[in-house]
């Protein structure tokens, strides 16, 4: 049994992306090869043929775990409630991503130094910039702890870096399990679940520490968070899906009085969005996409007065 276990909620439409994902996870260096726990969440393509017929060889390491389809976080919760006795650390892993080969390495030297989470890097191929460099991390702020592996001790609160700069990302992070245990992610939503448990974790934790390096290539399997253009079906679904979020963290996290403002601020951006993207497909004669609509209605009722105001706000630009 390994001391690690990496946690991969499952659910795609081809093989390729579940594929390298384990790939990567074989591929690590300097540790012994990770317990792997997969929720195959109803996925289309089971997960079942794919360790078959590409990793017959590492078996042993791998379970699958069958549910019915609920959500990455309900996939995350089951495999964290099935977690190998003999686990220390729980490393998590989108189905749809990668990691470089340093990355459980790195962030067991960052365990060895007292922290409790871990994070890294991360990235789309279609990306110019990283996310740290997006969000204009400055590394001067924080503790060095390995310099040649430009590992670091976060300083200072991580609460408005994590909901609102999304500085976090679930394939990155892994985290030491006594102590963190009994936290869950909020299976209500859909985006903003990992938000809130890294916000919680974090908190929890003695300390966090991280890589600046990208340790984690993003990938372009079935992801519920991205895709959609401005107007399309997919875009609003998105809107509505946001505006839960919006409307639901703050009230998770009551003793942050900064995070009303957030959530003012970007939910009068999403009525924005959503009513002119709305506009948009009338004055094209296209057909509204109603069950979207009546999520983000569901969501936040008061977006119609926007939707009612924005021609006249529009007029007066």
């Amino acid at each position: 049994m390994s001391e690690i276990c990496v946690v991969i909620p499952y659910y795609q439409k081809t093989q390729e992306p579940l594929r390298k994902a384990i790939a990567s996870i074989l591929v690590q260096e300097g540790v012994p090869i990770p317990d792997i726990l997969i929720v195959d969440d109803e996925s289309p393509v089971p997960a079942a043929g794919i360790v078959e017929e590409h990793f017959p060889d590492h078996r042993g390491a791998i379970r699958i775990i069958m549910q019915k389809n609920s959500g990455a976080a309900a996939a995350r919760n089951t495999a964290l409630d099935n977690l190998p006795e003999d686990a220390k650390y729980v490393a998590f892993l989108d189905s749809d991503d990668e990691w470089t080969p340093d990355h459980l390495a790195n962030a067991l030297k960052v365990m060895e130094s007292g922290c409790d989470f871990y994070f890294a890097g991360h990235k789309r191929e279609d990306w110019n910039h990283d996310r740290f460099t997006q969000m204009g991390l400055a590394l001067g702020e924080h503790k060095c702890i390995d310099a040649e592996r430009a590992l670091f001790e976060y300083a200072g609160d991580t609460l408005l870096s994590i909901v609102s700069k999304h500085m976090i990302k679930t394939s990155s992070v892994v985290l030491r399990r006594y102590g963190l245990e009994d936290i869950r992610f909020p299976e209500h939503l859909v985006l903003g679940e990992d938000d809130v448990f890294w916000v919680k974790a974090t908190r929890r934790a003695r300390k966090t520490g991280f890589c600046s390096n990208v340790e984690v290539k993003m990938g372009d399997g079935v992801n519920i968070s991205q895709g959609g253009e401005w107007g399309d079906e997919r875009s609003i679904q998105l809107m509505a899906l946001n505006m839960l979020k919006w409307q639901s963290i703050p009230a998770m996290f009551p003793d942050e009085p900064q995070l009303e403002s957030i959530r003012k601020s970007k939910m009068a951006e999403l009525r924005h969005d959503l009513a002119g993207s709305v506009l948009h497909r009338i004055r094209r004669g296209q057909r509204l996409p109603m069950k979207q609509i009546a999520a983000c209605t569901s969501a936040d009722p008061s977006w119609l007065f926007t939707l009612l105001q924005y021609p006249f706000r529009r007029n007066r630009t």
